[in-house]
């Protein structure tokens, strides 16, 4: 390798040789050029050399926003969404939008919710408060003409004036013949007068509108009573029972309706 003296030597020689020709074929200007085309090559090299040993774009960190320290700790995985519940499958009935459930409810839906209340009542006192409801939610079908006419039967009836009162009665169910209360308080006014197979007869039209009137069947019992159907009369009061246990508690007139029935065990 030359040493450096000897290249300085060489190259004030090249620049003489060359300021000395120049006037005839620009031989300077020929070196300078080669030496300009040298020192770009030289640039390019050192320019990849850096751009080979700097990280990749991709994994550097995005500069820190002012007044934020840049965070050491690494990047929190997404939580995934949490497992849906199994649901039984549903076909495509229960699918269906389902009725509103803001249904008014009728006087006869009022009617039989308090009557299976009052099938399950737990003392006579509950039952009791039960049978004055259900009693004035029969009676408010009524129209104004009609109350009159009870009213009128009733007053007949303290004067002891029953087949007036069955009169009155008769003119009221001819108004409104679908209230069963009519037809009981027009059988209780013909047992009052005497007419055991009206009341009777008037009984069944009052069971076949309501048949969860225990009154209804209450006064049956009687009714039958009255006739010397002792099996009857035990099979209307059974029925009164299912629907209202606390009338007849210790069962003591269930017993004494066996043996009209019945007789006497022996």
């Amino acid at each position: 390798m030359p040493s450096p003296a000897s290249s300085g030597w060489r190259l004030t020689h090249d620049m003489r040789a060359t300021r000395f020709s120049a006037r005839r074929r620009n031989g300077f200007l020929h070196l300078r050029s080669r030496f300009l085309i040298l020192l770009m090559a030289g640039s390019c090299l050192l320019a990849s050399a850096g751009q080979i040993g700097a990280a990749p774009a991709s994994t550097a960190h995005p500069p820190a926003s002012a007044g934020t320290a840049p965070s050491s700790a690494p990047a929190k995985a997404p939580t995934p969404p949490p497992a849906a519940t199994s649901a039984p499958q549903q076909s495509s009935h229960d699918n269906k939008p389902s009725a509103p459930s803001t249904k008014k409810l009728t006087r006869q839906d009022r009617i039989g919710l308090l009557a299976d209340q009052l099938a399950h009542a737990k003392t006579p006192e509950e039952a009791h408060t039960l049978e004055d409801m259900l009693e004035t939610l029969r009676s408010a079908g009524l129209s104004p003409t009609t109350q009159l006419l009870l009213r009128r039967a009733q007053k007949d009836v303290s004067a002891e004036k029953p087949d007036n009162a069955v009169d009155d009665m008769g003119d009221a169910i001819a108004l409104q013949p679908d209230q069963a209360i009519l037809w009981r308080s027009r059988a209780q006014m013909r047992l009052v007068a005497g007419d055991l197979a009206g009341a009777v007869q008037d009984l069944g039209a009052a069971l076949q509108r309501d048949p969860k009137d225990a009154q209804s069947w209450n006064l049956l019992t009687t009714v039958e009573e009255h006739r010397n159907d002792g099996q009857a009369a035990l099979k209307a009061w059974q029925k009164m029972l299912d629907l209202n246990p606390m009338a007849d508690k210790n069962h003591k007139r269930l017993d004494a309706l066996r043996i009209k029935a019945f007789g006497q065990p022996t």
